[in-house]
């Protein structure tokens, strides 16, 4: 089995959710991190044969990327990583030692939802840097009956922000924060759905790729 550079960033996107992954049969592939309040699933070409865990995902990712169109086989125990001229043995790690997901996440009703294109990801990212802005936050306004994704910090009222319009209505008031950090989604254009019982969904418009991220608890709605 190869592995493609679709499927390579994916997993390269997981590890910063979580440096170690229990990959099952199949095609999807899913990780949350330690705190369990990001989780993440991509369906990917690949139909892996059998369940194996990889205990450094970042190491696993630099072997398949330092060899040159690697071939995986899997054994009971490890993989065998090969190339025309290079052979690796990779030991699976004992999945009972990492954090993964077990069950299914089912979505609450949501009252909000906004279109997150790439170009204002990757721009709201570029801001963030230069402010040095660590929190994230999506505010509706019935006044202008608009929605804005915004850049702030929290602890100092006297700092700097940064706003952009990303939605035309709102009926509603509501103030709904993210940490920066939490919100490692691959570049894309996202549809996203937000609850108030404190979760939102991301889900890619032409990928198989969703994330679940849970609010941060001053988030608020109708208020």
């Amino acid at each position: 089995m190869k592995i493609s550079t679709q499927t390579l960033d994916v997993l390269k996107n997981f590890s910063e959710i979580n440096q170690s992954i229990v990959i099952k049969t199949g095609n999807s592939i899913k990780t949350v991190n330690p705190l369990k309040n990001i989780l993440a699933k991509a369906e990917v070409e690949e139909d892996f044969p059998q369940d194996f865990a990889i205990y450094q995902l970042n190491e696993f990712i630099g072997l398949l990327s330092i060899l040159d169109e690697p071939d995986l086989t899997f054994n009971e125990k490890y993989l065998t990583v090969s190339t025309n001229n290079d052979k690796v043995k990779y030991f699976y790690a004992d999945p009972t030692f990492i954090v993964k997901p077990e069950k299914e996440l089912e979505m609450p009703e949501c009252e909000i939802d906004f279109d997150l294109t790439k170009d204002t990801y990757l721009y709201l990212n570029k801001m963030a840097t230069i402010l040095q802005l660590h929190d994230i936050q999506l505010k509706g306004c019935p006044k202008s009956n608009k929605v804005y994704l915004c850049l702030t910090n929290k602890k100092d009222n006297t700092s700097n922000d940064y706003s952009r319009v990303v939605g035309n209505s709102s009926s509603k008031s509501f103030n709904i924060f993210f940490k920066r950090e939490n919100l490692k989604i691959i570049p894309g254009d996202y549809k996203v759905s937000i609850s108030s019982k404190g979760v939102s969904h991301f889900k890619h418009t032409t990928e198989n790729l969703e994330y679940w991220i849970a609010l941060e608890p001053d988030s608020n709605y109708g208020e």
